[in-house]
């Protein structure tokens, strides 16, 4: 029988080496927008109802070394499985040359047996070069 805190760092594991697997088959970042030059995410994560923002920082994105993906966990303590997956809809965005969009994604998981309501809302501000560089 495992501890409890061996369990938990067999599921951390667990967890990374499953992150691995999908930054590694997203491929990278400069391969899907090779003409991208710099990309920050302005996050904003709340609760519904609720007029304050509860976690907000903002997240510089190495381009020369990112992966494809844009997933996020939640910063709620008691959720389990939560996190958010705005991977699509940022490399959308990119792949039009946006130079800033925003999106909104809901916690896809669960609190107490109950689906997380918090919510994450970024802002994307990216630059590119020209097309002939």
């Amino acid at each position: 029988m495992y501890s409890a805190n061996r369990r938990r760092n067999i599921e951390r594991e667990e967890r990374m080496l499953l992150r691995e697997k999908r930054e590694q088959a997203a491929g990278k970042l400069l391969q899907k927008v090779p003409q991208l030059t710099s990309l920050n995410l302005e996050i904003r994560e709340t609760r519904p109802n609720s007029a304050m923002n509860e976690t907000q920082y903002i997240r510089r994105v190495v381009v020369e070394h990112a992966h494809a993906l844009f997933e996020m966990p939640c910063s709620y303590s008691s959720c389990d499985n939560g996190g958010y997956d705005v991977t699509q809809e940022i490399l959308r965005g990119l792949a039009s040359r946006t130079p800033r969009f925003e999106g909104e994604c809901a916690c896809r998981g669960s609190c107490g047996g109950e689906c997380c309501s918090r919510v994450l809302r970024y802002v994307a501000t990216a630059t590119y070069r020209s097309p002939e560089a």
